[in-house]
């Protein structure tokens, strides 16, 4: 069972974003959450949307007793396709972009296992931008190809990053690098 007692003061999306295979994703402000500009069109994929955007915006994070009852549990996995897809949406913004570019420069997704590529870092890709259809896979830069990452996050779907954002992560790191 997950250990919920450290996670107790940082509410539900740093104790989401805490778990073990989930270094990959960044904390999505709750501001950004919170504008509906940036919910548009996600409210008809949920049978559960108000009470998944409740359970992500909470506060305190689930404990053991959340964790075995049905209902939260139906929810829970709700909550996490809803803050999966958000992310996807948070990740391309200027501030989502600067986070995840901090992570791949600290290497933080790992890197890429061909041993000709150098150990050059990688980032996360989805193959489609719909849910259940894959899990998340890396990226390199270096041969262009997708790779399944060491860590295999077999609860995180390629949805939850989308199938452009290493591409537009690249040009605007490389965009930034020419312009400086």
């Amino acid at each position: 069972m997950i250990d919920t007692s450290e996670y107790s003061d940082g509410g539900w999306v740093q104790w989401f974003c805490s778990l073990e295979d989930h270094n990959f994703f960044c904390e999505v402000d709750e501001d950004y959450i919170r504008d509906n500009f940036n919910l548009y069109g996600l409210k008809q994929k949920f049978n559960h949307y108000n009470d998944a955007l409740e359970m992500i915006l909470s506060p305190e994070c689930p404990d053991d007793e959340d964790l075995e009852d049905e209902k939260f549990l139906e929810i829970y996995q709700e909550a996490t396709d809803l803050y999966g897809l958000i992310h996807a949406r948070f990740i391309l913004s200027p501030k989502g972009l600067a986070i995840m570019r901090e992570k791949f420069l600290l290497g933080k997704f790992g890197v890429c296992p061909r041993v000709l590529c150098e150990r050059q870092a990688v980032l996360p890709i989805g193959m489609s931008e719909d849910l259940r259809t894959s899990r998340v896979k890396v990226y390199c830069p270096r041969c262009e190809d997708v790779y399944i990452p060491k860590k295999k996050c077999t609860d995180v779907d390629g949805a939850y990053f989308g199938c452009s954002f290493p591409h537009i992560l690249l040009q605007v790191t490389l965009h930034s690098l020419i312009v400086n």
